[in-house]
């Protein structure tokens, strides 16, 4: 570029960007963001309400924790206790074995769980007929609707000793029966494969949105260049909804501490809670069955405290080598 030319770049750009009414041309206060683009906002109200009455408001109930709770004198009227409560689950000897098993349960789902959305979500954007795609998105969404109740009923209709179809099968074939519900080694595949049915399709619609967002035009020039679908996928999609494979990540990382109440509470049972009792059934058993909220509630703030860490950590992790994080 001549120097005359470079002049001439720099005197419009000046001209362009010069203060309007003392302020800088592209920078506004946050009211006026607001304002242009208030739909935007009012969209989000429900959402916000939603948040602050189910997750900001209930954060009171955290001082619980440190008090003999008494429902008759209410939580101000309890007396304090300090950290009596964290001593006396840290000393339970059920403690150590729903760590173990939360720890467990939750990175058996993220190596096992979490990839096969993604998967999913690549091989479905290569399918070239639009109905046959629409119909197997909804295939594999349908289950996520379904209730754990309705899912571990079905899993002891397939699985139950007495009458199940499986064993029934293998009676038929000459087998002996075998009691799939009460041994230890097969919980963890029966409870792994019935969240893949079930959580796949979420992820997929989550993955899927994000290949969308793909330029077709990076397609259509692999083509030119001779790149097949697989090339494609590797070089080029996945490579775009590379952020949100990593957001995704972080956020099952920082839920470590949840392993899934829902669907551990609905297939345990006492046989095998060396392998499946984990925080949240045990916080379930001392709090609600056994009336001890204090320490329920000293349970939930432990495992609120190490996910945040966690979640944390991961992001600092996963933003120095890859140079993406949830923060952007």
């Amino acid at each position: 570029m001549s120097e005359k030319a470079r002049d001439a770049a720099e005197e419009t750009f000046a001209t362009d960007n010069q203060p309007k009414n003392g302020k800088p041309r592209g920078k506004t206060t946050l009211w006026r963001r607001i304002l242009n683009h208030w739909q935007m906002y009012v969209m989000m109200i429900p959402v916000v309400v939603f948040f602050l009455i189910f997750c900001y408001f209930p954060m009171y109930g955290i001082v619980i924790a440190f008090k003999e709770y008494y429902p008759t004198r209410g939580i101000l009227g309890s007396p304090w206790v300090g950290v009596d409560h964290f001593e006396w689950i840290f000393n339970a000897p059920e403690f150590a074995r729903a760590l173990r098993n939360t720890v467990v349960i939750s990175l058996l789902k993220l190596v096992c769980c979490f990839p096969v959305p993604v998967i999913l979500a690549l091989l479905l954007n290569e399918v070239p007929f639009l109905r046959f795609k629409k119909a197997i998105q909804t295939a594999v969404y349908l289950p996520y609707f379904i209730s754990w109740v309705i899912i571990s009923s079905t899993i002891y209709t397939l699985l139950s000793v007495n009458g199940g179809v499986i064993n029934n099968v293998l009676m038929a074939l000459g087998l002996d029966r075998v009691n799939f519900l009460t041994n230890s080694a097969y919980f963890y595949p029966i409870l792994i494969l019935a969240e893949i049915w079930k959580g796949a399709g979420w992820g997929t619609v989550i993955y899927i949105s994000a290949i969308s967002g793909v330029n077709p035009e990076l397609y259509e020039a692999a083509t030119l260049d001779g790149c097949g679908r697989f090339r494609k996928m590797r070089y080029i999609t996945l490579p775009c909804i590379m952020p949100i494979i990593v957001v995704m990540f972080i956020l099952q990382v920082g839920n470590i501490m949840n392993a899934g109440f829902d669907s551990i509470f609905n297939l345990y049972n006492p046989a095998i809670y060396d392998v499946s009792d984990i925080l949240d059934t045990y916080a379930y058993r001392i709090g609600i069955s056994q009336g001890l909220v204090e320490r329920g509630a000293a349970l939930g703030l432990f495992k609120t405290i190490i996910n945040f860490v966690l979640l944390l950590g991961a992001n600092f992790i996963v933003k120095k080598f890859n140079g993406t994080g949830i923060y952007g």
